[in-house]
């Protein structure tokens, strides 16, 4: 698109073409036109016929009164983008879905640096959830640096690294010891690379894990049952809602790969889902219940927006698009547990503890340890007998007697 020759008018009506493409409802283009009408009529009387930054957000300034850095209302959030739509359109021809915040970035003089770690992690074949995660640790430190005055790498000292490890006391030792592990592997990285003339990974010759600090938080199946009685199947949203429990209740698959499911991925000759596992990179296959196939079938037929994705799970509002990263549907989990009062007495309540909760009813099923392996996609029975710490009924079997004191 010729960002010099097409005028805003011309853009505007470009943008309500791609509302209509992207299958936005009727009421919400109609709010979107009104704004882009109070824009157009800013413009022509203050003598603008061109889309640009600075004439967008003068408008936002002086016609809602709407400042760049203040905390903004619903409204004045959907004001802002509907302003914010039209520089896109002009940039890249198309919308994003949201304006998210830009995630943590490096500080400058360490991009480099870190776009090489992050490349040699790929070539090792490491999944991309594993990779985010260290980079996200990487930049805190990166950070920690920058604030040391450190604007080379090369001149980087034992100092500055054993400088930081006090602003990881706020945090819990599994945490911890997961931050420690991923600077360790950086520092050695550095050596391996030629950046640094002295290993500093040997600072940390030994990483103390505490797998075994705290037991998984899991719910009975009682009230996981409860959970999902209080999905209203009747409509488009607790459609979806039942069906990602029940992948997660049922198989126990981790939120990452439930947002990533594809049509591709259910094998109906053969009653399977295969997918590749986000955290591992390693295939799984799980067998389809009965009660899974109605689901995909009852979100499929009555609930799924029309939208040309592969991705099972899609927004319900344009654009539908499948949904970010991030999203763990923490909401989704959370909003059911609320309505069945579970009483979580402490215990974490994300969409993973339905995770531990398949695993500890397994359990109590008397469910063999490799099988339990396989439907959670583990790479070793080792990693499942974690959940040996919640079998309550089989640690009751092997409880040592107390001798009465005499």
């Amino acid at each position: 698109m010729d960002h010099t020759t097409i005028s805003l008018t011309e853009l505007v009506g470009k943008a309500k073409m791609q509302l209509d493409l992207l299958g936005y409802a009727d009421g919400t283009k109609k709010h979107y036109a009104l704004k882009w009408d109070h824009f157009l009529i800013y413009a022509e009387q203050h003598g603008h016929t061109h889309f640009s930054k600075e004439i967008g957000d003068a408008f936002l300034a002086d016609y809602y009164g709407i400042k760049t850095g203040k905390k903004l209302s619903v409204s004045q959030v959907f004001t802002v983008r509907t302003v914010a739509v039209l520089g896109e359109l002009l940039a890249d021809n198309c919308f994003r879905k949201c304006h998210q915040r830009i995630g943590k970035q490096p500080p400058p003089q360490f991009c480099d640096i870190l776009g090489h770690y992050e490349k040699q992690q790929q070539e090792k074949n490491l999944s991309t959830r594993t990779i985010c995660g260290k980079k996200n640790i990487l930049i805190r430190f990166l950070s920690h640096l920058d604030k040391q005055g450190i604007t080379d790498i090369t001149c980087l000292t034992s100092h500055e690294v054993l400088s930081y490890l006090p602003t990881l006391e706020k945090y819990r030792n599994n945490t911890r010891s997961g931050i420690l592990f991923s600077l360790r592997n950086f520092l050695l990285f550095l050596y391996s690379e030629g950046y640094l003339s002295e290993p500093l990974n040997d600072l940390f010759p030994v990483i103390f894990s505490y797998k075994f600090e705290r037991l998984p938080s899991y719910y009975s199946t009682g009230e996981v049952h409860a959970v999902l009685c209080q999905v209203d199947r009747n409509t488009k949203i607790g459609r979806r809602d039942y069906l990602i429990l029940l992948l997660a209740v049922q198989f126990g698959m981790r939120a990452g790969d439930i947002r990533q499911l594809k049509f591709e991925h259910i094998k109906w000759s053969r009653n399977t889902v295969e997918f590749v596992q986000q955290k591992t990179n390693s295939t799984l296959q799980l067998p389809v219940t009965e009660e899974l196939k109605y689901a995909v079938a009852d979100y499929m037929k009555n609930s799924r927006p029309e939208a040309d994705d592969p991705h099972i799970f899609v927004r319900h509002r344009a654009p539908f698009q499948p949904f970010v990263g991030s999203n763990t549907f923490y909401h989704v989990i959370n909003k059911y547990m609320a309505l069945a009062e579970i009483k979580l007495n402490g215990r974490k309540h994300g969409l993973h503890s339905m995770r531990h909760s398949a695993a500890s009813n397994l359990l109590q099923n008397h469910t063999p340890y490799p099988v339990i392996t396989g439907i959670l996609g583990h790479l070793n029975t080792e990693t499942t007998k974690l959940y040996l710490r919640i079998d309550i009924q089989q640690l009751r079997t092997v409880a040592l007697e107390v001798p009465d004191e005499k």
